[in-house]
Order: structure tokens, then C-alpha cells, then sequence
């Protein structure tokens, strides 16, 4: 039981890292395509339409 209980944790321990090297990936692609975004969105609203 005791080991059962030590592997368990393991596993959550993994996927815990994992999910938060996933975050800061979503989170570092989301604020490039907000700049991406705001960039595209300047040029277009300083140019006359």
C-alpha cells in the first residue's frame, strides 16, 4: 500500500510539471499573438481606411 500510495504521487507530481511547463507555453504563444495582434491592429488604424 505504501508503495502504491509513493507512485501515485509520482504520477501526480509529473503531470503537475507537466501542466505547468504546458501553461507557461500556452501563455508565452498567447501574449506573442496578443502583440501580434495589437501590431497589426496599430498599422491598420494609423493608416486611412
Amino acid at each position: 500500500m505504501g508503495s502504491r500510495t509513493s507512485t501515485l504521487s509520482q504520477k501526480n507530481t509529473t503531470v503537475i510539471n507537466f501542466a505547468r511547463s504546458r501553461a507557461s507555453q500556452v501563455s508565452i504563444g498567447f501574449s506573442c499573438t496578443i502583440s501580434e495582434i495589437q501590431n497589426t491592429c496599430d498599422s491598420r488604424c494609423n493608416s486611412p481606411w
